[in-house]
């Protein structure tokens, strides 16, 4: 029924057009908005409006969706020229509608309409279009009244250059300079006043902007704005402290040149300015009654050349917000200021009041004020504030050194002092040298880095690429703002100069004099080398007082040093060598020998855990640590090496608590192979700036261990890392030499292979992420470099040779005999000395709780080779460390194998016997891991059959934030109860099962039919895919008893509709139980297969599919209505017919009836019975007699056959045949013949003459109804 209905509104002559995106209403031919011929763009082509059945109704709509108000007037007028096209003609509108197409009209281009006409109309707005702003530029601004009243802004979204230019050229403004997309100028009244949406693309021809009007949109955020070419901008150049006086000038081809021969009102310029409202021009330069200047403050207190960004507006200091804030409008403010140029432009996020936002500057301008913003005398609230870093911020100098020529690196940069990092190797001379210039220590001769985790960096780099610099800003460059480390850079300069100690012990050896890269000794003369001067060193070194000094021979030719080419006479209490007076003549031996000394004092070097924490120095009784500012990876190096502890220094995951220091900073020489022989730079008791200590992790602190102890050999990596097991990552373990490491480390034999992570997603750290160790063979940690980082990665689980792991057989998860197994092997656990406590450890050990009983089992074949024995272990960590060898001479004694039962065994179900969710312990586990395997394990568990059905394995989407357990079963797990679990989220399904020992087969009939299969709780139909397998179906047959198959029964009976179906049956020449071919496999559009054997009988039986219950319960309902119908019939006819039958009609033939009654009363009685049972439909059908008298005449007189309450009852067009229960025949007299007689019930409709006439005799009327006695003759 609603095919024709869709039809004939699709074909329907008038229809309702649905208006498409590109589709528009236009005005064309007038150079007045709102007047004009009407135009449709549709399909990107425009066309026209015809006039027939032309109304007001159209007129409203048409003026209504073009955005002008209500119609004037509109008429039918001449075309101008030849029209191609009409889109639209034989219009019908409500004047409801919001478009001209969405009225009724016969479709696009459909109705002819003759082309020497158009309709043209004219609406009521009088639409003007101006700028907000100034002359030109500003804010799309319009008015429906001819500019009285200005009531509404034209939309930015949407908005660009077609649009603009078409503004620019109506306004006689020229074109498009710039289409402005920030927020421009305050606009303040936007918010109360209309938007309105503007788009010309697909309009061929636009004479003015309201052609393009759309429709008005509530949540426009900002108006459209334009700069036009005939826009001219100006600004005042040369007085710095007040940007609103200074000579005027305009922007001409992006170059500014000053004004000439001006005509405009200066008062004008001032204001476009926004520098008041006044002015004072005296020839080209101009002053404005305000006075504002650009300042940078930090802190509220004002700072030089960085800072955050204000404008101070006649002494008012007011900020500049930073939305759209980036590096050209911090250059402009730089330039300024004479800062140099850009180091950092930012924005600082907090919200504030400024008087600037959005600002845009194109980089000529003499002031910040003098680019475009939005801009309020009045500050308003913004989200960030402008902030800028200029070069001319900086300054240079070298720190934590025994001199002003060498030591850390720091930069001023806003206000503060920050190291610099260090770029490795990359790190150019350029850089050192020029620093070392800049400080007047000539050229750098060594360059360093050294971890500083707590100093202040720079935030950038030091590149000094550039000939000639004289300022440390020509160096820096921007850079990211974070870094993986923090390396400070340590620098040389020639000019610096340090003495040392070299020899065997610390606090004495030769005296000597490092500068640059040059190493020198000084000279043992003893014209200047005396027990002054060997003092002098002794307290330059830290070591106290000299308690013996001398002098050993310069070898003359081979191995002859080179001596320093001053001497000194020192003082009892100088400090420093260099502190002494020169001699201003050197001795004649001067060169010939080499001064030593030998302090009282020590010194000592020392990691508060041996080979791990802060470094401790200790200067005779004077102990403390060291700033981690000075403190290099050479030093590090070095004190590991010094204490036995590795030759690498490892990444620290842990950051020292702050303490206060005592040591500034410690440096070595190109002669220094001990730390105790650096020089040592003590802070000054007042100094709190370095509260970091230096911190050392050497490589031999390092050890390492399988995390789970239930497999030897086998695991997990963990690694002691700072006094605390780290995991290690798999990534870190990817190398065959860091395999080969580890296993041997462990006593493991060698790398076997490594194992997918199995396990709890793995936290943020930290972990072992890298591991690099030398391929010689080396077989120890301390030698390998390893990294350890905060970051998420999968654990790595190694396998060595040699693994050893624990199961049990012949039994359960948790009970059976015990075996071992080993790279390649099995052996079995000796029962002999078994204890209840080793029990216990190995129930424990397999996560099976505590001991039940244990006890000897299987007599073996040959001689145990596992041994268990935790007699002589005190405490265990692991069940393995009570595994001995077995002993030679008791190798023969040993029969018994171990035989245990523990407390713990898992309980393994599916939820509905042989199929459902599996749950181990009352639990669900997640498929994430699960594989077709395990399904078989839990049938066969189950003795639900050896075999899952395939394809079927999850069903339930899990509860969210839950935990389930997750699954995974290696070679030597028999038993789902002994694969390794852990619970967590499941992010996939519920795992169920169905398993082949709950399937059952049946047909939609008797041996044949459709084929049916349940084994998940319900009936299901299968795949017709292969019917042509004879074997597949021999064997279905069979399963249901049904006999053999042949192919001549293989006969489609019935066509079913193809559906999608899940149930596969597909058997291989193996395969010799049907269940076992049963597969959970999609099949679209297929047919139910379908199976007819041998002993098919074509009697339907009742399908087991579970359909809708309602259709069966209709059916019943309707069943036991039709009995009481018929049980009421009967009763009133059998109280009539005593009366309808005369008792004079029978007495001729009375005897006669009497003599036959006993034969034919045996008779009535089969035929009464169902005559009570049976109804037949149809107006003309026959009801067959319910006597069987062949003696009895035809009755001559027939009364109607039923009363007014059975003609109610009756169904329409239903004869019924009825008889008498209770008839008595000992009054009927003899007759040839019965007659049998029916009625028909009509239902038709009586006009009034048949409602007057008269009713049938014998029969009762009653509305429509009336019944008509039928004599039956019988047959």
């Amino acid at each position: 029924m609603w095919l024709p209905l869709l039809l004939l509104v699709c074909c329907s002559h008038h229809q309702l057009l649905i208006a498409q995106a590109i589709d528009r209403t236009v005005l064309v031919n007038s150079s007045i908005p709102c007047q004009g011929y009407i135009g449709i763009v549709h399909d990107g082509q425009l066309g026209y409006v015809g006039g027939k059945n032309w109304n007001d109704h159209a007129s409203k709509v048409v003026c209504s969706s073009i955005q002008c108000g209500t119609p004037i007037k509109s008429h039918l007028m001449t075309a101008p020229w030849h029209i191609q096209r009409f889109w639209i003609n034989e219009v019908n509108c409500t004047g409801e509608e919001a478009q001209l197409w969405q009225c009724k009209f016969p479709g696009f281009g459909v109705s002819h309409h003759r082309e020497d006409s158009l309709q043209s109309i004219e609406c009521s707005h009088n639409i003007s279009i101006r700028l907000d702003g100034f002359e030109c530029a500003g804010a799309v601004q319009y008015s429906v009244d001819g500019g009285v009243n200005y009531s509404g802004y034209i939309c930015a979204d949407g908005w660009a250059k077609e649009e603009a230019d078409v503004l620019c050229k109506t306004l006689n403004c020229g074109t498009t300079k710039e289409v402005v997309n920030q927020q421009w100028m305050g606009w303040k009244a936007f918010r109360q006043k209309t938007k309105m949406m503007a788009k010309c693309s697909g309009i061929e021809t636009v004479t003015h902007l309201w052609q393009c009007a759309m429709k008005e949109r509530s949540s426009c955020q900002r108006p459209a704005s334009v700069i036009c070419t005939g826009h001219e901008t100006v600004q005042l150049q040369g007085d710095k402290s007040n940007v609103c006086s200074g000579q005027l000038q305009k922007e001409e081809g992006g170059k500014w040149t000053p004004v000439q021969n001006n005509t405009i009102n200066p008062d004008k310029w001032c204001q476009q300015m926004h520098c008041g409202t006044s002015s004072v021009l005296n020839g080209t330069d101009l002053t404005c009654s305000d006075q504002v200047k650009v300042v940078l403050m930090d802190n509220n207190t004002l700072s030089k050349c960085y800072g955050k960004v204000y404008i101070q507006v006649n002494n008012t200091s007011q900020p500049v917000c930073g939305s759209s804030w980036n590096k050209k409008e911090a250059e402009v403010v730089c330039k300024e200021l004479g800062c140099g140029k850009v180091h950092q432009s930012n924005n600082v996020l907090h919200t504030t009041m400024g008087i600037m936002d959005n600002v845009w500057c194109s980089g000529t301008e003499t002031s910040l004020w003098h680019c475009r913003a939005k801009r309020d005398r009045t500050a308003f609230q913004c989200p960030s504030h402008a902030h800028v870093v200029c070069t001319g911020s900086f300054e240079v100098r070298l720190q934590e050194g025994p001199g002003k020529c060498s030591g850390r690196l720091e930069i001023q940069q806003e206000g503060k002092w920050k190291s610099v990092h260090g770029q490795g190797k990359t790190w150019p001379d350029k850089n050192s040298d020029t620093v070392c210039k800049l400080l007047n220590c000539r050229n750098k001769r060594n360059v360093l880095e050294i971890s500083q985790d707590s100093a202040e960096f720079l935030s950038g780099t030091l590149q000094c690429t550039e000939n000639n610099i004289i300022h440390i800003s020509q160096c820096i460059k921007e850079a990211p703002k974070t870094r993986a480390e923090k390396m400070s850079v340590v620098i040389t300069c020639e000019e610096h100069k340090v003495v040392f100690l070299k020899g065997n012990e610390p606090c004495s050896g030769m005296v000597g004099i490092e500068q640059g890269t040059q190493t020198y000794w000084l000279s043992g003369s003893s014209e200047t080398w005396n027990a002054e001067s060997a003092n002098t060193v002794c307290q330059q070194m830290h070591c106290d007082k000299a308690s013996n000094y001398s002098h050993i021979k310069n070898p003359v030719a081979a191995g002859r040093k080179s001596i320093w080419k001053e001497s000194y006479s020192c003082s009892s209490n100088t400090k420093s060598l260099f502190d002494c007076q020169r001699n201003p003549n050197v001795s004649s031996d001067h060169g010939d020998t080499i001064a030593t000394v030998t302090c009282s004092g020590t010194i000592t070097a020392s990691l508060t855990n041996r080979c791990w924490g802060n470094v401790n120095i200790c200067l005779g009784k004077k102990c403390g640590e060291v700033c981690s500012h000075s403190w290099t990876e050479l030093n590090a190096v070095m004190l590991c090496k010094n204490l036995g502890c590795g030759t690498r220094v490892l990444h620290a995951t842990t950051k020292p608590k702050e303490s206060q220091v005592i040591f500034e900073g410690v440096h070595s020489t190109i002669e220094t192979t001990n730390l105790t022989q650096c020089n040592f730079v003590l802070a000054d008791e007042n100094d709190n700036t370095c509260r970091n200590p230096a911190y050392v992790v050497c490589s031999g602190s390092i050890k390492t261990r399988f995390s789970h102890l239930s497999d030897k050999c086998s695991g997990s990596i963990e690694m002691l890392y700072e006094g605390k097991w780290i995991p290690v990552c798999a990534k870190a373990l990817k190398e065959k030499n860091v395999q080969e490491t580890i296993c041997g480390e462990l006593k493991c034999g060698q790398a076997s292979k490594l194992i997918d992570y199995f396990g709890p997603e793995a936290g943020g750290g930290p972990f072992i992420t890298d591991i690099q160790c030398s391929a010689d063979g080396h077989k120890s940690l301390a030698a390998c470099s390893i990294t350890s980082k905060r970051e998420s990665c999968n654990p790595g689980f190694l396998q060595c040779s040699g693994w050893r792991r624990i199961t049990l057989t012949v039994g359960n998860a948790c009970s059976g005999a015990a075996i071992v197994h080993s790279e390649g092997k099995r052996s079995a656990i000796s029962f002999e000395g078994w204890t209840e406590r080793m029990g216990n450890m190995l129930c424990n050990h397999l996560e099976c709780g505590r001991l039940k009983h244990n006890k000897s089992h299987f007599t073996l074949q040959s001689p145990a080779n596992t041994y268990f024995d935790c007699a002589t272990v005190n405490d265990p960590k692991s069940f393995w460390d009570c595994e001995r060898k077995v002993p030679s001479n008791m190798k023969s004694q040993w029969k018994q194998q171990l035989l245990i039962e523990c407390q713990d065994e898992p309980n393994i179900t599916l939820s509905e016997g042989c199929y459902g969710e599996v749950k181990i312990n009352n639990l669900e586990v997640c498929d994430t891991n699960w594989k077709p395997i395990y399904s078989d394990r839990v049938c066969s568990q189950q003795t639900c059959g050896g075999k899952a059905i395939m394809g079927s394995s999850n069903d339930r989407t899990p509860v969210r934030d839950k935990k389930y357990h997750h699954l995974r079963c290696d070679d030597n797990h028999y038993q789902l109860g002994q694969c390794k679990r852990f619970k967590e989220k499941c992010n996939g399904k519920l795992v169920s099962v169905y398993c082949v020992g709950n399937v059952k087969f049946n047909t939609t009939e008797k041996c044949g039919g459709q084929i049916e299969v349940q084994y998940r709780g319900k009936w299901e139909k299968v795949c017709s895919q292969n019917h042509t397998d004879s074997e597949l179906w021999k064997k279905l047959c069979n399963e249901m008893n049904c006999g053999d198959y042949t192919m001549t029964q293989n006969k489609i009976r019935n066509n079913p509709v193809k559906s999608s179906l899940e149930i596969t049956l597909q058997c291989t020449k193996e395969n010799q139980n049907i269940r076992y071919c049963l597969s959970n496999r999609l099949c679209e559009s297929s047919r139910p297969a379908e199976i007819y054997c041998n002993e098919y009988a074509t009697i339907p039986i009742q399908s087991n599919v579970k359909y809708s219950a309602w259709p069966a319960v209709m059916a019943v309902s309707f069943a036991v209505f039709v009995v009481i119908l018929i049980f009421v019939v009967l009763r009133i006819k059998r109280a009539k017919k005593g009366q309808n039958v005369s008792p004079g009609v029978f007495s001729g033939k009375e005897d006669a009836l009497e003599s036959g009654k006993s034969n034919e009363m045996e008779e009535l009685n089969h035929t009464r019975i169902r005559s009570e049972t049976q109804a037949f439909t149809g107006n003309d059908a026959s009801s067959t007699s319910s006597f069987a008298y062949d003696d009895i005449d035809e009755v001559a007189v027939v009364q109607p056959l039923t009363s007014l309450a059975d003609t109610a009852k009756a169904s329409d067009g239903a004869t019924y045949e009825v008889d008498d229960s209770e008839e008595n025949y000992d009054d009927i007299e003899a007759c040839s013949e019965i007659p049998q007689t029916e009625a028909e019930i009509h239902d038709v409709t009586r006009t009034a003459a048949e409602s007057d006439a008269a009713t049938p005799p014998g029969s009762e009327l009653q509305d429509d109804n009336y019944l008509v006695p039928r004599r039956v003759s019988r047959s």
